[in-house]
């Protein structure tokens, strides 16, 4: 035919080509009959490379089924089926063959299914491609990253910090869990089963601001977010903790996930509740030891009623002990307690056999817990008839030396009594007692409590950094977490071999920690913890704790250290400033003098190493001069020269500053008074300006004779110290102004001529002012027993009764009456009379004048 292309190689020819081209290739044909275990209709001759002739499969001496690996058999039966019931034309499998040696190929089948009219199937031809080392390169990597993220699971596992994945549902169902969740009680599968909701466990008076802090952030945008709240353990244990959280979109901006953490700071919370009371504590000694001049039972009863504030009780009592320890002298009730207990009526001036419970606390000499009083106990024995009943009951005895002088009782508070209430109630009523021996003592000084927070400003979402050492001197690290940052430090500091782990541990604690290490590997220990100093990348110290876990290769050596590092610097500082309180309040309860106490606060500071003098100065508040008001250590000829710094001088200056300065004691001289004072001998010298509220109010001069620096340890003790001492010299400033407006105004009350009467409201005397003692010759013991119609004539008692009685309701009243003389001369006065209130209490002030 014209135009027509005559082909230039015959079919036989072509044939042979593609037979050449699949048999030089590394895909395998195949053509299947649809029979039981797939009997091979044509296979190229290239099956030679797994060891097989073409004629093994097309004679019938092998099946294909019967060179399919026996594990991965029933699964290729399987997922063929599966196939061919979805009426599938083409599909994949990965599966092993055995080579005619016995050896294990993977390989990738890509089959097709040929179907007759009636649509059942006539046979399947497909490509069967080796793809061995392919695959062994992917479950190598696979097995690498299963180990890596097991060692982090065995580090996250055995750490204070539980990870949660939550879905962005009501109360947060739990999609993952991490298995350290077993510190609270549960398992990973309460939640995993959705048999608990995170919400569940959280504590039901925390519940709706726990949601409504989630919707805020989640709908404001926020990316991550922290907050701190109670959760109930599956024993039922309240548990605080610090959730941080990262929120999770999908590609349309909904919130998905929430992905978080949550650490138990229960213990913190105990450390802030402690503080907490150790301030109100503080505050009621304060107000305790101010009451010099009030009555022995105002002080009785001020101490009881703050013993059952400080407890959070429902009533208290006090009850003073003969001194053969055998009866009850006096007791004094709380105002709370109602018409239910009929003990009110009557004084238990009993023998201590007779009251119960209550005597326990004398007859064991240590404080009495109860926390449920409606468990029957040998040593209990109730409480005495008539008294009101009682849930939970704290009893604890007050010593003078060895000797129990009184009782104090509490009961009914809403939680259980511990140990924190003892303590808070046995300091308090030995302060009452210190008074009651000594009327004299002019205060106890106040100490204010500043919080630390104990966690640090943690960026990320754990304050947990993760590490893994290697085994290898200094301890090069092969994997950390981004939060490594909170340091100052980045992931590739570390990683790229910049540094290694040794370069950040303070050089101080470096060879106690790698002798710690040493000591456990040798000891066979698998894991084992430390505190330590580490240096940030800025060149500040912070304490950490190290938890780490030991790894060991097959033979046993020590392959690798799985760690985990949390900045503990403030619970560090925390128990520093703690124990400091304690010892400040101790040193000034001592105190009986206002120069005994700037001596004490002084002598405090110098329990702090290295220093062995000082001196402690006040900013006088008129001039702005420092004035030297306590010294020690130092020699007469250098408290004189160092005794008064005048506002302008460099030494003011220095201090004004805010800043505290260390130097050597030749520096500070050359700069403050270019003069020598080689004479005393001092080196280490630390200049500490004393503050309240931010206003500089005094300073700390401290100085070792034997060394020539001031430790930074020792710089923050200091440095805390004068934090506490600010807040006592403040209250004792506000104090002596308090004093002074009150001596004023006295003073003027007594240049008045009127005759002025305070009375309560049943008409007795509770002051005069001097018109009036000088009138009738009254003393002050004369005062306080007189009612105030004993200053009128009898015959006019009725008249001013009549007149108490109206203005009791709230009336204003002057009138006319007679009043006494002291030489018994009746004068004819004109009286106001009017309701107001002398300490804290209502009263009635009557004004009279002299009528000519």
């Amino acid at each position: 035919m014209e135009g027509a292309k005559v082909s230039i190689v015959d079919a036989a020819s072509r044939e042979k080509v593609f037979k050449s081209v699949i048999n030089s290739s590394p895909a395998v044909v195949f053509i299947w009959r649809e029979e039981a275990g797939w009997p091979v209709e044509f296979v190229s001759e290239n099956i030679s490379q797994f060891g097989y002739d073409a004629k093994d499969l097309i004679s019938g001496k092998f099946r294909y089924a019967d060179i399919i690996h026996p594990d991965d058999v029933d699964g290729v039966i399987s997922e063929s089926s599966l196939h061919v019931c979805d009426k599938d034309r083409n599909f994949n499998l990965r599966y092993r063959i055995l080579t005619k040696t016995g050896e294990v190929r993977w390989v990738d089948e890509r089959t097709s299914s040929h179907y007759d009219d009636s649509g059942s199937i006539q046979f399947y031809h497909g490509i069967v491609l080796d793809i061995t080392e392919q695959r062994m390169d992917d479950i190598a990597l696979l097995d690498g990253a299963l180990g890596m993220n097991k060692a982090l699971q065995t580090v996250i596992n055995s750490s204070p910090v539980v990870v949660f994945l939550w879905r962005a549902e009501t109360d947060w169902p739990v999609e993952f869990v991490s298995n350290n969740i077993d510190m609270f009680g549960y398992s990973v599968g309460d939640f995993i089963s959705g048999k608990l909701v995170y919400g569940d466990i959280v504590h039901p008076d925390d519940i709706d601001r726990v949601r409504a802090g989630v919707s805020k952030c989640t709908e404001g945008g926020y990316s991550d977010f922290f907050q701190e709240y109670r959760i109930l353990t599956k024993a039922g244990e309240v548990r605080w903790v610090d959730e941080r959280t990262q929120i999770q979109h999908d590609p349309q901006g909904n919130v998905k996930y929430l992905q978080g953490i949550i650490l138990d700071i229960t213990g913190k919370k105990k450390v802030e509740n402690v503080l907490h009371s150790e301030e109100r504590r503080i505050e009621a000694l304060l107000r305790l030891y101010q009451m010099t001049d009030a009555s022995i039972q105002d002080i009785i009863d001020f101490a009881r009623e703050e013993v059952v504030r400080l407890t959070e009780s429902k009533m208290g009592y006090l009850a003073f002990i003969s001194d053969d320890e055998s009866a009850i002298t006096d007791d004094s009730w709380s105002e709370n307690v109602t018409n239910e207990c009929s003990l009110l009526e009557k004084k238990l001036q009993s023998h201590v056999v007779d009251v119960g419970l209550w005597s326990e606390a004398l007859k064991q000499r240590l404080p009495i817990i109860v926390n449920d009083y409606s468990y029957e106990s040998t040593s209990k024995k109730g409480y005495p008839e008539g008294h009101m009943e009682i849930d939970r009951f704290l009893s604890v005895p007050i010593f003078d030396r060895e000797k129990i002088v009184a009782l104090v009782g509490v009961a009914n508070k809403a939680l259980d009594y511990d140990h924190s209430d003892v303590r808070q109630v046995t300091l308090l009523m030995q302060g009452m007692w210190s008074i009651l021996l000594h009327r004299s003592v002019d205060e106890e000084l106040r100490r204010s409590i500043d919080i630390q927070k104990i966690l640090g400003d943690v960026i990320k979402n754990s304050p947990a950094v993760v590490f893994l050492w290697r085994a290898e001197p200094d301890w090069p690290v092969e994997f950390v977490s981004e939060n490594v940052i909170q340091f100052g430090y980045s992931v590739d500091d570390f990683i790229s071999g910049r540094f290694v782990y040794a370069d950040i541990v303070h050089p101080y604690d470096l060879e106690r920690v790698q002798r710690e290490l040493s000591k456990r590997i040798d000891a066979g220990f698998m894991d084992f913890n430390q505190e330590y100093r580490v240096l940030t990348k800025f060149g500040d110290i912070r304490w950490v704790d190290e938890r780490t876990f030991i790894k060991h290769d097959e033979i046993g050596n020590v392959a690798y250290m799985q760690g985990l590092i949390v900045d503990v610097t403030d619970r560090k500082h925390s128990d520093d400033f703690m124990h400091m309180q304690f010892d400040l309040d101790s040193v000034l309860s001592s105190a009986h003098s206002l120069e005994e106490t700037f001596e004490q606060m002084l002598e405090f500071s110098l329990k702090v190493e290295p220093v062995d003098s000082g001196r402690l100065y006040l900013i006088d508040e008129s001039t702005g001069d420092l004035m030297l008001m306590a010294h020690k250590g130092l020699s007469e000829r250098f408290v004189k020269d160092t005794s008064l710094f005048v506002k302008n001088s460099v030494q003011n200056r220095l201090v004004m500053t805010g800043q505290p300065v260390y130097k050597h004691h030749s520096e500070l001289s050359a700069i403050t008074t270019g003069e020598s004072s080689q004479y005393e001998g001092l080196h280490a010298t630390g200049i500490i300006p004393v503050k309240h509220d931010g206003k500089i109010i005094a300073a700390l001069c401290l100085s070792s004779h034997a060394e020539y620096e001031i430790p930074a340890n020792a710089r923050n003790s200091l440095e805390t110290i004068a934090t506490q001492i600010g807040v006592v010299i403040s209250k004792i400033q506000s104090d002596s102004n308090d004093s002074r407006k009150y001596e004023d105004l006295q003073s003027l009350v007594e240049m008045v001529d009127d005759i002025l009467v305070v009375m309560d409201m049943e008409g007795y005397i509770l002051y005069v002012n001097k018109v009036v003692a000088d009138r009738f010759e009254l003393s002050d013991v004369d005062i306080s027993d007189m009612h105030y119609l004993e200053l009128h004539p009898d015959r006019e008692w009725d008249n001013v009764e009549s007149m108490l009685s109206s203005v009791r309701v709230g009336n204003k009243l002057v009138y006319e009456t007679i009043m006494l003389d002291v030489g018994g001369s009746l004068d004819r006065v004109e009286t106001k009379l009017v309701c107001g209130e002398w300490s804290g209490q209502p009263c009635i002030m009557a004004s009279s004048r002299l009528m000519d």
